[in-house]
C-alpha cells in the first residue's frame, strides 16, 4: 500500500510538470537547447517587429510568479509580475516562472538576419572543419549562469558521402545544424569540412509561417576549395572455411584465421587525392611511425596471407594539406594437422563416409593413400578434400589402408605423417 501511494504521488507530480508549458504565439521555439548545459527549458526567437506575449499554461490554480533576468544570469533576477500571461514581454532577456515547487526558465531572443558570409582561408583545421565568418550569424541568448550562447544556423554545401546501398561514394547536398561560437567580438560558424569544391549557404532555421516573410538564404561569393579527404575501405575475406578446417576465435573487426586467407581490399577516396595500401607488422593506431613492409596503389587489391602472425593493413590518402587513413587487422593462426584412422564409406550416407584430415593454416599439402600391397588408391593436394573410399569408381573392400602426408604450415612447420586407415563396413 505504501509503495502504491509513493508511485501515485510520483505520477501526479510528473503529470503536473507535463501539464505546465510555455508558449509565445508567433514565435519560433528552438528545440536544440540543452537543459543540463544551459539551465533553460525554452529558447524562443521573435521577429524584431513583433511584440511578445508569453503564456504559461498550467492545470494548477496556485499563484504564478514571474522573474526577469539578463546577461548576468538568474543570480540577478527581479520579481515583476503575477499571473498566467505576460503581455508585451521584453525581448533579449530571460524569465523565470514559478508556481509552487516548479520553476521554468526561458529566454526570448530577437531574430537577426545573416548579412554576410565567407570561409576563413586562414583557419588552421581545414582537414576537419570550415570556419565561416561574416555578420549577423548569431541569434544570442544567455544561460541561467550568464554564459553567452546562440541558436544554431542551418548550413548547406556539396560533399561526398558513403552510400551503404550503392556501396560507393555519392555526391550530395548536405544540410547540417552548425553551432555558432564567439571569441572576443568575433562570431563564427563551424561546419564539417566538405570533400568537394563548394559554396556554403546559410538557410535560416527559423520557420517564417505567420511572420509574413520569405525564408532568408545567404551564400558565399566564391567556391571553397576543399582540402579534407573522405576515405572508405571495403574489406572482404573471400575464402570460406572448409568443414574439416579448424579456426581460431577472432575478435570483432579482425580478419584472418586459418591460412591461406585470401582478402579483397577496395579503396574509395574522394577527389584526386593520392592513396595506397600499406602493409606493416606494427599497429598504426599505437605506433606513430610504423615501418612499412609493402605499398600497393591498387583501387581493388587481392592479397593472400600465408604466414602466421598479425599484419596491419592501412589505407592512407594524402594531399598537400591533409591526411586520412583507416586500418584493418589480419591475424593468421599457427598450424595443426591430424589424420583420422577409421571411416565407413558406403555404410550410412552422409555419416563418416569420407576420410579427411583436420587442419589449420596448412599452406602446402600432398597426401597419398595405398593398399596393403603398395598400390596407390588415391592422391590429393587440397587438405579440405578427402578420400571417399573408392578406387576407379568403386568402393574398396573393408580393411587396412595406409596414408603418407607431406605438408607445410603457415608457421613454417613441416609435417611428415604416416599411418593406417581402417575401413569398416558390415559384411552384408
Amino acid at each position: 500500500m505504501k509503495r502504491f501511494c509513493i508511485l501515485s504521488l510520483y505520477f501526479f507530480w510528473v503529470f503536473l510538470l507535463c501539464a505546465q508549458t510555455v508558449e509565445i504565439p508567433g514565435a519560433y521555439r528552438w528545440t536544440g537547447v540543452n537543459k543540463s548545459e544551459t539551465g533553460l527549458d525554452y529558447v524562443f526567437v521573435v521577429p524584431s517587429s513583433s511584440q511578445a506575449t508569453i503564456r504559461f499554461n498550467t492545470t494548477s490554480g496556485s499563484t504564478v510568479n514571474w522573474y526577469k533576468f539578463h546577461q548576468t544570469g538568474i543570480n540577478d533576477k527581479d520579481f515583476f509580475h503575477t499571473g498566467n500571461v505576460l503581455s508585451t514581454a521584453e525581448k533579449d532577456c530571460g524569465y523565470v516562472i514559478e508556481q509552487g515547487d516548479v520553476s521554468i526558465y526561458l529566454w526570448v531572443s530577437t531574430y537577426k538576419e545573416v548579412a554576410s558570409l565567407y570561409p576563413d582561408e586562414e583557419f588552421t583545421d581545414q582537414c576537419n572543419q570550415v570556419r565561416l565568418a561574416g555578420s549577423g550569424l548569431d541569434i544570442p541568448y544567455y544561460t541561467t549562469d550568464g554564459k553567452w550562447k546562440s541558436v544554431n544556423r542551418v548550413v548547406t554545401f556539396k560533399t561526398w558521402k558513403w552510400d551503404d546501398i550503392l556501396k560507393d561514394l555519392k555526391m550530395v547536398d548536405d544540410t547540417v545544424q552548425c553551432e555558432v561560437s564567439k571569441s572576443g567580438e568575433t562570431i563564427s560558424l563551424y561546419a564539417p569540412a566538405p570533400y568537394e569544391k563548394t559554396l556554403f549557404t546559410v538557410i535560416d532555421s527559423i520557420p517564417y509561417k505567420g511572420w509574413n516573410s520569405a525564408i532568408k538564404k545567404i551564400t558565399t561569393s566564391e567556391e571553397y576549395d576543399s582540402r579534407a579527404i573522405l576515405v572508405k575501405a571495403v574489406v572482404t575475406q573471400l575464402r570460406e572455411k572448409a568443414i574439416n578446417e579448424l579456426q581460431s576465435d577472432m575478435e570483432d573487426g579482425v580478419f584472418g584465421g586459418s591460412a591461406p586467407v585470401e582478402m579483397e581490399f577496395k579503396a574509395y577516396v574522394s577527389g584526386d587525392n593520392y592513396y595506397a595500401w600499406e602493409f606493416m607488422q606494427e599497429d598504426p593506431n599505437e605506433v606513430d611511425d610504423p615501418i612499412i613492409d609493402a605499398i600497393y596503389t591498387d583501387k581493388i587489391l587481392r592479397y593472400t596471407f600465408n604466414s602466421e602472425g598479425t599484419t596491419y593493413v592501412r589505407l592512407k590518402a594524402t594531399n598537400s594539406y591533409c591526411s586520412k587513413d583507416t586500418s584493418f587487422t589480419i591475424t593468421i593462426g599457427e598450424s595443426s594437422l591430424e589424420a583420422p584412422n577409421i571411416f565407413s564409406p558406403g555404410t550410412s550416407p552422409g555419416v563418416n563416409d569420407e576420410w579427411k584430415v583436420a587442419y589449420k593454416s596448412i599452406v602446402s599439402f600432398r597426401c597419398w593413400i595405398f593398399n596393403r600391397w603398395g598400390v596407390e588408391m588415391f592422391r590429393f593436394t587440397d587438405p579440405s578434400q578427402g578420400w571417399d573410399g573408392k578406387y576407379k569408381g568403386k568402393l574398396v573392400p573393408p580393411g587396412v589402408y595406409y596414408y603418407i602426408i607431406e605438408a607445410k604450415g603457415a608457421d613454417n612447420q613441416n609435417y611428415k605423417l604416416k599411418g593406417n586407415i581402417n575401413i569398416l563396413r558390415p559384411r552384408n
